[in-house]
């Protein structure tokens, strides 16, 4: 049934292959091959509203099973000032299909001032994880006018009303703010482009718009490219020309599931589910050809022809990815030496430096993935894979029902059609830290390697010479902190959210937030803990504690609790623990740090246990760890 299914749905024939599914009655458990189906068909871009209906009473009809593993819960407030009924089961759909289960709250038709304005609203009461401001044109007449000029003086009152609107959620939510940019209007008036003293047309107006939205993004503020998903939609066919006038809807049907996925992929970046790394085949797939055939010098890619082009196009949009923070892998059924390719055709934009996995061989391609999630370090839920036979693709899904997956071709123009109309690597936010992940993978590599040389994981330790650096919360790293907040879940005492206007609060109430660096001899990690101290009366709380899994096993832990007990300086400290389905790997990680628990309080599903670290000779305790602590 999966072959059959993703015959029909890679081929073209998208109703054919929702046959497929509707025709298969519900049952429990569910099998994994349903699971990867909807999602599959969820991700295909289509221009019908109605087949994206049908696949929701497909899911629906399945009980709205997770289409990824271990989801994020995300409650979504959806601020517009036209009809927006439909988007919210498409993003509800998108959201399900990238593993945040999204919960849609909205005020109705064009409230926007009074909701945001009025502190004791509906959308500060449900405390949303998101707010989302997507605006039409009919908004921007209330403050411009409709006239095919526009004064210089409502532009500057657009902006102020906007500033205000972002700043009063920033003061009384905690919320991340996605404000949508202005596509067009629905029809073009005259002037649209004409710049007089003291007006502009509206042409010139929106771009201004569009650029000062972008000005102000940054920390929880973040922009999505509304413009963009109504330009690949069909552009002026995609805005409202009909729909406003039937139901005062901002785009027409092919245009809302556009901006819908476009809502969502953004929700998903922000929840810390984007896709990590593209899996990748190189026979017709990256280039023309095939080079057991053709040679290294044979495969097409280049200015040669307008397929070979394609090609290139391929090549380049992969190497923007890797530029971009996404790992490369490449796999290939073929005799390993496939790999001089890179080095002997000098047309081809990728280097054997881009990949940082390389599965060579005749095994099947699902070990291929499996191994590459073994070096890479994470599942292959985080994937998606690119090959242009269906064989495989069907093969590798079988094993792996959780991965993504893109067909290559017929020709190469399709390809990066599809690479680019997926949607799978959207972002509106580039940490540091996301640039760096490809040499941290290679180091992590060069670890592995390492640590088979030594008998002891002591003596590994040592050699490697870990040194933590901490600092207090800065311009400089507060970005990458409130990342670490909304996407760390497993190594997370509490689960706390802080966003941006939190943790200056905490601040101002006398708490200490330390960023924690690493590095040993193979090279930084950069910012891989955070931890909050608040000092009270006779003691010092430990308000949040979290850590990326990457340098688990290295003793870092014990060397943060060495700095926490020198802030705490002879005190007792406190410690929570908030139980999560996700966080079970530090349930015991007070009582290993020699904490004694005092209480559990459970309150309905949420069960915290209350711990405390006192009755200690500070001068002489003695923590186990192989880390060089230093505070700057």
């Amino acid at each position: 049934m999966l072959n059959k299914f993703l015959s029909e749905l890679f081929t073209g024939k998208f109703t054919q292959a929702l046959s497929i599914l509707e025709s298969r009655k519900p049952e429990y458990p569910i099998p994994p091959e349903i699971v990867t189906m909807i999602r599959l068909a969820i991700f295909k871009p289509a221009q019908s509203f109605l087949s994206y209906q049908k696949i929701f009473n497909i899911w629906s009809n399945w009980g709205k099973p997770a289409l990824k593993l271990n989801p994020t819960k995300k409650k979504i407030f959806f601020l517009s000032d036209f009809t927006a009924d439909n988007f919210y089961p498409m993003v509800t759909l998108y959201c399900a299909a990238q593993g945040v289960e999204a919960e849609v709250v909205s005020p109705g038709f064009d409230s926007i001032e009074q909701t945001v304005l009025d502190s004791s609203s509906l959308m500060y009461k449900c405390s949303p994880d998101i707010v989302i401001f997507v605006l039409s044109e009919s908004w921007l007449k209330k403050y411009l006018g409709n006239s095919s000029l526009v004064k210089q003086c409502d532009l500057e009152l657009t902006q102020k009303t906007l500033f205000n609107l972002i700043s009063a959620i920033k003061s009384n939510s905690s919320a991340d703010i996605l404000i949508g940019n202005l596509p067009g209007r629905a029809f073009t008036l005259p002037a649209g482009t004409v710049s007089l003293e003291g007006s502009m047309g509206w042409n010139f107006v929106l771009q201004k718009l569009n650029q000062w939205l972008v000005n102000q993004a940054g920390g929880r503020i973040n922009v999505l490219d509304i413009a963009e998903a109504i330009f690949v939609s069909g552009g002026r066919q995609a805005m409202g020309n009909t729909s406003f006038f039937r139901g005062r809807m901002a785009f027409e049907m092919q245009g809302t599931l556009s901006v819908a996925r476009e809502i969502a992929s953004a929700v998903c970046h922000l929840s810390g589910k984007t896709h990590r790394a593209l899996v990748t085949d190189w026979d017709n797939t990256i280039w023309g050809g095939e080079v057991a055939e053709l040679g290294s010098l044979g495969v097409e890619c280049g200015q040669e022809s307008s397929e070979a082009l394609g090609f290139l196009m391929i090549q380049e949009y992969i190497k923007g990815l890797r530029l971009l923070g996404v790992l490369i892998a490449g796999t290939s059924r073929n005799d390993p030496r496939v790999k001089k390719t890179f080095e002997e055709n000098n047309e081809l934009v990728l280097s054997l430096d881009d990949f940082s996995s390389l599965q060579l061989g005749w095994f099947p391609k699902s070990d291929a993935v499996s191994q590459v999630s073994k070096e890479l370090g994470f599942g292959s839920d985080l994937m998606v894979y690119l090959d242009d036979s269906l064989f495989e693709i069907g093969q590798v899904l079988s094993v792996h029902p959780y991965m993504d997956a893109i067909m290559a071709g017929p020709d190469s123009q399709s390809t990066i059609t599809r690479l680019s109309d997926y949607r799978f690597f959207n972002a509106v936010s580039i940490s540091k830290e996301d640039l760096e992940r490809n040499s941290r993978v290679l180091k992590l590599k060069e670890q592995r390697e390492f640590r088979t040389s030594f008998s002891k994981i002591e003596d590994f330790l040592d050699a490697i010479k870990i040194q933590l650096i901490l600092s207090k919360l800065n311009s400089e790293n507060l970005n990458r902190v409130v990342q670490l907040f909304q996407k760390t879940n497993q190594f997370n005492l509490t689960t706390r959210r802080y966003g941006e206007e939190d943790l200056k609060q905490l601040e101002l109430n006398g708490g200490d937030i330390y960023s924690i660096s690493y590095e040993d001899t193979f090279g930084s990690q950069g910012i891989i803990s955070v931890i909050v101290l608040v000092p009270e009366p006779d003691a010092l709380r430990i308000d949040s504690w979290l850590m990326s899994c990457r340098v688990l096993n290295r003793t870092v832990e014990q060397a943060v609790f060495e700095f926490i007990l020198g802030k705490a300086n002879g005190r007792q400290i406190n410690g929570e623990y908030v139980s999560t389905e996700k966080n079970g790997l530090v349930s015991s990680l007070y009582k290993t740090l020699g904490f004694e628990k005092v209480v559990t309080v459970r309150d309905d599903s949420i069960v915290k246990d209350q711990w405390i670290y006192a009755n200690y000779d500070l001068e002489n305790l003695e923590t186990n760890h192989h880390a060089l602590v230093n505070e700057v």
